[in-house]
């Protein structure tokens, strides 16, 4: 593992955990997940599922919706895939089975107006390795970035060390993410009781898309929890200069 881990720090990695495959068989949080989507199912004999997460930047967060944030997106979803598949030659190397599992699993903004889901949820993998717990938004909410992260999986006949689910709630129930929402699509109650209304999101971004400024990203800026929610921002004149550049 201690391989794996210095791998993924030099291709800018910032969280890493371990999963254990059996574990979307017996938690609760990962009861809604089809058994065509989980990771026994994408690989037979698979032992474990490594995640691995980069953070996004809170201060060019702050200006989205912006061509700014746009970029910064695309950035992070390219580096997280070339790192989720050299990740993956690297178990291929050492003899084991390993593919990843693309950032998004779905064709574009096209393919969820048709079906606003995935073939594999990335969030669930992280929460069940342990590198975080549901919010109101129902994304992840980490203790170092809140919800400001985008986790990738790596699918693996490798045995590794698993992490076990937080135990601790990090979402405050301040219900930012809910008022901030310009889609108004995000649930007013706890995931997975609460869930937020994906098509709504989805036909927002598509909108955003045209101006050349998607995704969003209003409800994880918000979000008060994450060591880094009290980071340094761009003035206001700033947001509305760079905001001023979308199409």
């Amino acid at each position: 593992m201690d391989r794996l881990t210095s791998l993924a720090r030099s291709l800018g990695i910032v969280d890493i955990g371990v999963a254990d495959p059996k574990a979307w068989e017996t938690d609760p949080m990962a009861a809604s997940i089809f058994e065509s989507e989980r990771p026994t199912s994408l690989m037979i004999g698979a032992r474990s599922v490594i995640v691995i997460g980069i953070p996004v930047q809170r201060s060019i967060l702050a200006t989205a919706p912006s061509a700014y944030y746009s970029e910064h997106y695309k950035t992070i979803n390219s580096m997280l895939d070339h790192a989720a598949q050299r990740i993956a030659m690297e178990l291929n190397i050492l003899g084991y089975e390993a593919s990843y599992i693309p950032r998004d699993g779905y064709p574009g903004i096209e393919g969820l107006m048709r079906d606003p889901s995935s073939f594999f949820s990335h969030r669930h993998s992280a929460y069940l390795a342990g590198l975080g717990t549901f919010g109101i938004n129902n994304m992840l909410l980490t203790e170092k970035n809140g919800p400001r992260i985008r986790f990738i999986s790596v699918v693996t006949t490798a045995e590794l060390p698993y992490g076990k689910p937080m135990k601790r709630k990090l979402c405050t129930e301040c219900m930012r993410c809910n008022t901030e929402c310009p889609a108004d699509a995000v649930a007013s109650e706890m995931y997975p009781k609460g869930i937020s209304e994906k098509k709504r999101c989805v036909e927002y971004s598509a909108i955003l898309r045209k101006k050349g400024c998607s995704p969003c990203g209003r409800c994880i800026f918000v979000c008060p929890v994450g060591d880094d929610a009290g980071g340094p921002l761009p003035t206001e004149d700033a947001v509305a200069h760079v905001r001023s550049y979308t199409k």
